[in-house]
């Protein structure tokens, strides 16, 4: 399959602006010769008239046929077989390894999807039967209608063209208008063939996919500020994150965001859990740190720890052994000056300390930073809201609390989180449930006992935070769940039930499970 470097809007290429940009291989810093065209304005326009154009059919379409839908893109990402791979791990250097597990993860995500829409319990439909005084009320989920989604640099299959903001935007029955990151723009068009293939093969209107390029902000400022786009997906910083939303908000329709910004997953070892198993727990921190030379938006990046010589032996231990661990590569040059710059905001602090790391690589031609730990005072964490900076990148920060009250009024002090996690033993099971509890409230996810990285697609996930970490804390960006960010509940009051859609007819003739009078049932009325 010829790449073209061009943008991709329902079904066809397109480059009518001048502004281009290349790929890079970060192992290399070599530039690929092929030319990329950033979108313009009337490109996007463009691609939003198509995606309209589409809802208005794919919204009446069955479960059933868009379930089919995403089978058949699973099937064409795997037909682009092992040139996906090459090419992604050029652009990404992430390594062939990895790459292939996070195909099967992409894959596995809309066959999900598929399997939760022939279900049908997704639609939530609800009924309230007619009686005295009240009337006979129906609901149900529908799709919110055109959505964009800005994919992200660090999974370049799970989390971009064809992440699960895609995956679940079209398992709602929406259509999408997707701004491919350009920190692997072949990997993105490759996605986009296989789209344009999975529609054709059934029958869909092109507008359902498309695809932008661009690496500034114009074309995702356009996307969001079209009138006819309806919700945002977005994983990135929280830099980029704001803005967006800030956009989406100065509309003179808003319209939701549902933005993963970053983290930086506190970590909360106790005095026990070292004295019990120490070694193990520096093993998982420092292979958590470093996976994915730390690009991971669950990175553990702030430990707290009470103050005692078992303390000082571990974050002894952890520095020695990042110290001794390799540098992996960074994805583009972006990051590594992003992390680069935030590194050093952060150890010009007088209230740090660098126990090793906190520069560049200078050996090598590719874009790397050693594996830093830093260590500071809760006191100091409290006092600036700057040390809480996620650092994207092989990095963490260790916090030494005076003693178990000054730990819990840092936790107090902490901002939102994707994720907090606790290692402690079973005979503490008494005396940390309001620690626990306390961690709860800063984040989406608790973890005991274990390392965030590592994300599980399932129905029970929640991949999302208090703010900073996401914009939507209720919302989830991985998991079964993610689907409700891109649908919204409408009722029907008194409505014949020859007007209703068929998961609220009195006949039930989906055969799904619905919430009937509080009770919930697959029979008919």
């Amino acid at each position: 399959m010829p790449l073209t470097g061009h943008n991709y809007i329902a079904g066809a290429t397109s480059a009518e602006g001048g502004a281009t940009f290349f790929s890079v291989d970060p192992r290399s810093k070599k530039v690929d010769d092929l030319a990329f065209y950033s979108a313009t304005s009337d490109e996007v326009d463009r691609a939003v008239g198509a995606a309209v154009a589409a809802f208005r059919e794919i919204r009446n379409y069955p479960s059933a046929r868009i379930a089919d839908f995403l089978d058949e893109v699973a099937t064409q990402i795997e037909a682009l077989g092992d040139d996906l791979l090459h090419t992604a791990d050029r652009e990404t250097g992430l390594g062939l390894p990895r790459l292939t597990g996070e195909r099967a993860r992409t894959t596995g995500q809309f066959r999900a999807f598929g399997k939760l829409l022939r279900d049908g319990a997704y639609l939530r439909a609800i009924i309230n039967s007619e009686e005295p005084g009240q009337p006979a009320v129906k609901q149900m989920q529908f799709p919110v209608g055109p959505v964009a989604i800005f994919a992200a640099s660090n999974f370049p299959f799970a989390f971009a063209v064809a992440g699960g903001d895609t995956a679940s935007a079209l398992a709602a029955g929406c259509s999408i208008v997707v701004k491919a990151h350009p920190g692997h723009p072949a990997t993105s068009e490759m996605f986009a063939w296989a789209f344009g293939a999975a529609i054709a093969a059934q029958d869909f209107p092109p507008g359902t996919f498309s695809m932008l390029q661009g690496n500034g902000i114009d074309v995702g400022q356009w996307l969001v500020a079209h009138e006819s786009i309806e919700a945002v997906g977005f994983t990135g910083s929280l830099r980029g994150g704001r803005a967006i939303y800030d956009a989406a908000a100065r509309r003179p329709r808003p319209i939701p965001v549902y933005a993963e910004m970053g983290s930086i997953n506190p970590v909360v070892i106790t005095q026990a859990a070292l004295d019990a198993r120490a070694a193990d727990i520096a093993e998982g921190l420092v292979g958590s740190i470093t996976l994915g030379t730390g690009q991971f938006c669950t990175n553990p990046g702030l430990i707290l720890l009470e103050e005692s010589p078992a303390s000082q032996a571990f974050i002894a231990a952890v520095t020695e052994k990042m110290g001794a661990a390799p540098a992996g590569v960074l994805l583009n040059e972006t990051i590594a000056a992003g992390l680069e710059s935030t590194v050093s905001q952060t150890a010009a602090n007088p209230q740090i300390s660098v126990l090793t790391g906190a520069e560049a690589v200078s050996e090598g031609e590719c874009f790397a930073y050693c594996n830093t730990v830093m260590q500071t005072s809760a006191a100091a964490i409290r006092a600036d809201d700057r040390l809480q900076v996620e650092h994207f990148g092989p990095v963490t920060l260790f916090v030494i609390c005076e003693d178990a009250a000054d730990l819990r009024a840092t936790v107090d002090a902490l901002d939102g989180n994707l994720t907090t996690t606790v290692h402690a033993e079973d005979d503490e099971l008494a005396s940390i449930g309001d620690l626990l509890h306390q961690l709860r409230e800063k984040a989406g996810r608790v973890i005991w006992n274990g390392f965030p990285t590592g994300v599980a697609v399932v129905h029970a996930m929640q991949h999302g935070g208090p703010y900073p970490a996401t914009t939507a804390p209720g919302a989830t960006s991985v998991g079964m769940n993610a689907i409700y960010r891109f649908m919204r509940p409408i009722a029907f009051q008194n409505v014949p039930d020859a007007l209703l859609p068929d998961a609220l007819k009195d006949g039930n003739p989906l055969g799904i499970m619905r919430l009937v009078d509080d009770v919930y049932s697959t029979g008919a009325l």
